[in-house]
């Protein structure tokens, strides 16, 4: 029995997992909220139904983001996604080349409060420089796109749908975000002190648990809120990542940034709506046509994306004919 409730702990104790308990409950202090907003008057049971609606949360879609958070999860609890090598290499690289560059040593210094503040702030923006690159490479790159699409696909989204994820684009995510913690942590260590370890700094960031109770799981979600134009050229609003899984042409390949939409803003893939816009999620052509839920049960899911990346670099890297030469004629 400890051995299931150390499960249970590892699961809901990551201050880095969304479906936290304290997140879950800001989620709905906030969902509330815009809900008496809109409504201008409320109920428990209308709130409910608005915002646990049956036909999204027993849809097919959903079921399967269920289906590969407990896979997820799963690889998670075994080490899969582990990767201290990545940042420790990252901080060593960066280390190096910093003592290069100023020509001196490590400096011994002492973690004040402002100097750990100054720095969780750092470490969230170069995080999430590098989310919005590895999140735009899935989705421009052929051979990567199959595994990101499994979590377009997902025609109707709650807080478990940001976990609807196949375990190769989980991997590529933790490869960059890890890399990233690593310059970053690199640059921390020589600044000020070696007294604190990679591993220290890739606990949880406030920042991060600070977005993440202020809303962040709404972004998966059907409720709709807007920060403004303003506002919205700088920080992501769920509504604007809920646009990112539209299946409309206008919103295709928009809006990659997690927590800073000034990624956007400076790459050219910044869409800010005017209003509240109706939105249908799934796959779509550059056209808007509707693709067919291609991953319909866990092993669609987990399997058809292999086969899809293996295709594209194989027809990639197949010798194309000389088209001058013409093959000798059968005698």
């Amino acid at each position: 029995m400890s051995e299931i409730w150390s499960v249970i702990a590892g699961v809901f104790g990551d201050w880095n997992l969304r479906i936290m308990p304290v997140y879950l409950a800001s989620t709905v202090l906030i969902a509330f909220g815009v809900f008496v907003w809109q409504q201008r008057s409320a109920s428990v049971p209308g709130f409910l139904r608005w915002f646990v609606p049956a036909d999204i949360y027993l849809h097919p879609s959903h079921i399967i983001d269920l289906k590969l958070f407990v896979v997820g999860r799963v690889f998670a609890l075994i080490g899969i996604f582990n990767f201290v090598i990545i940042s420790t290499l990252g901080a060593v690289a960066m280390i190096g080349v910093l003592s290069v560059a100023f020509r001196t040593e490590i400096t011994s210094g002492e973690w004040s409060l402002p100097v750990m503040l100054m720095f969780t702030a750092l470490f969230t923006v170069a995080t999430d420089f590098a989310n919005y690159w590895q999140h735009r490479i899935q989705h421009e790159h052929p051979a990567l796109w199959p595994f990101h699409a499994v979590h377009h696909s997902a025609e109707v989204m709650t807080p478990v749908t940001v976990y609807r994820q196949h375990p190769v684009s989980d991997l590529i995510a933790g490869l960059f975000h890890s890399f990233a913690l690593g310059l970053m942590s690199g640059v921390a260590i020589f600044a000020v002190s070696d007294t604190i370890s990679v591993a220290d700094i890739g606990g949880a960031n406030l920042m991060v648990v600070f977005f993440n109770v202020i809303g962040n799981n709404l972004r998966h979600s059907h409720v709709w809120i807007s920060y403004g134009p303003v506002i919205e050229h700088v920080f992501s609003s769920p509504a604007q990542h809920q646009i990112h899984h539209s299946r409309a042409p206008e919103h295709l390949n928009k809006n990659y940034g997690e927590i800073f939409s000034l990624w956007d803003w400076m790459f050219g893939t910044l869409y800010i709506p005017a209003g509240r816009e109706q939105l249908v999620f799934g796959l779509a052509d550059s056209d808007g046509r509707p693709i067919a839920q291609p991953h319909d049960n866990l092993r669609k899911a987990l399997a058809d994306p292999l086969r899809e990346s293996f295709d594209v670099m194989r027809a990639r890297f197949k010798p194309q004919a000389d088209p001058g030469i013409r093959p000798e004629s059968q005698s």
